[in-house]
């Protein structure tokens, strides 16, 4: 157990609660009626023919930077090479999480990149609203301890020093016993201070201050541990040499994992939520602007200069002041993003914490438990078809790439010829719809 020993302005607000409070201010009144039944993803057939189809989705973007890097598939052109028109501005539309949710039940956009769990609270009255990609976890929640004090991370003791995870846990946090750790007001970062205690079975006092207060107080060596709410924070002080004692991404990569896990309900992973109604009415689009995320996640990978694109867009709607490089440095510290083939740790392995079954399991019954929805039998499924959609990208994916294997082995026509190298460019773009709609051309 921790002990509270000063509190500063603390509030009862945590994310579950600010959530159901914005929820409420606009879905009062209205219910479910009876046992529910839930709307499911339902794929499309491809188009036939060999011309790329084009659409227009009308896209809103949440002012973060792992909110905001389609910008840069948008000034270079890469959606209109899959056949879509951004809209309803050239960079789609500014939103948050305030309106973002009511912006897609409304219809006045289409999908949105979201903090998925956001929507939730929706489901007290209505089951529009679905989760249809993962692009990153985030990986903001810390534990950091002033530099002076010399010590080894959770990591460094499993890494280097080859200890068991639960051996890890006690060996690092052993310095904050009886210590003071510096929390935030907001609860949301409790359950991952708790996990921590709990899991090196490790107690110490907590000091409860607003980061703005803790974040000048450790700059000036009056604070030995902390645990900040902000995510910005987090990345100051890590840039400023602080020791990074546990991340929530050590608590990814080596607790245990399972539906079971403690780790489960603390996994924040961000997307892309939809109005289910357009998904179905637009399959094939969703595909095909789904390729173009993770074909920008590919790039900015492999050339991070791309963040210049995104730099000026980010600081004029989060009012931030990052070049290129400080836009990567809070990527790759805070939120790394996840390629096409992090479906599989996703979406495939169920012994994996970040499992979305795993993962919303647990979130749905927080949200029953605290009353924010009515137990009426909601499954992970049922709000996040992003699953469903990965599968049927990969299953795309894998019969293009076995078609134009079989295909570079024969004699083929100048047309069939020229459909294969489309083919094998769509394939190169993760638009692996289109590559298999010409790959089946060009072997016809």
């Amino acid at each position: 157990m921790t002990r509270r020993v000063e509190t500063t302005g603390a509030r009862a607000a945590g994310r579950v609660g600010l959530t159901s409070l914005a929820a409420g201010l606009w879905l009062m009144g209205v219910g479910l009626a009876g046992a529910a039944e839930f709307t499911q993803y339902q794929p499309a057939e491809p188009e036939p023919g060999t011309e790329l189809p084009t659409a227009t989705v009308n896209f809103g973007m949440r002012p973060y930077a792992d909110n905001t890097f389609y910008v840069i598939a948008m000034k270079k052109g890469w959606f209109e090479e899959a056949g879509i028109t951004i809209g309803p501005e050239e960079l789609g539309m500014k939103i948050n999480d305030t309106n973002g949710t009511a912006l897609l039940l409304n219809g006045q956009i289409d999908i949105a990149s979201q903090y998925c769990p956001l929507m939730l609270p929706t489901y007290k009255t209505t089951d529009a609203l679905k989760c249809i990609a993962f692009t990153d976890t985030f990986l903001g929640q810390a534990i950091l301890a002033n530099p002076k004090l010399g010590l080894k991370t959770v990591r460094q003791y499993i890494e280097e020093d080859g200890m068991s995870f639960e051996d890890a846990m006690k060996a690092a946090f052993e310095p904050l016993s009886g210590k003071t750790l510096v929390v935030p007001p907001q609860l949301s970062t409790r359950p991952f201070t708790d996990a921590a205690s709990e899991f090196s079975g490790v107690d110490w006092d907590i000091q409860v201050l607003e980061d703005s207060k803790s974040l000048v107080l450790a700059k000036s060596g009056q604070i030995d541990f902390i645990s900040p709410e902000g995510a910005p924070v987090v990345y100051t002080l890590e840039s400023a040499g602080w020791t990074k004692v546990l991340g929530i991404g050590d608590l990814y990569d080596y607790a245990p994992g399972g539906a079971a896990s403690p780790v489960a309900p603390l996994v924040a992973i961000v997307g892309i939520g939809a109005n289910g109604e357009y998904v179905n009415a637009n399959q094939n689009t969703m595909l095909r602007f789904l390729s173009v995320v993770w074909r920008t996640i590919d790039a900015v990978k492999k050339d991070p200069s791309l963040y210049e694109l995104q730099a000026p867009y980010l600081n004029s709607v989060a009012g931030t002041d990052l070049d290129a490089k400080g836009v990567e440095g809070t990527v790759n510290s805070l939120h790394p993003y996840a390629p096409f083939e992090a479906g599989k740790t996703y979406f495939e392995d169920p012994d994996s914490v970040l499992y979305y079954g795993n993962a919303w399991g647990a979130m749905i019954k927080e949200f029953v438990k605290n009353g924010i929805i009515p137990d009426e039998g909601l499954t992970p499924d049922d709000i996040v078809w992003a699953a469903a959609i990965w599968k049927q990208m990969e299953d795309y994916r894998a019969k293009s790439e076995k078609m134009i294997a079989d295909l570079d082995g024969q004699t083929l026509s100048d047309d069939k010829k020229a459909l294969l190298d489309q083919a094998k460019s769509y394939y190169e773009k993760f638009n692996y719809l289109d590559a298999y709609r010409l790959a089946t051309a060009a072997s016809s």
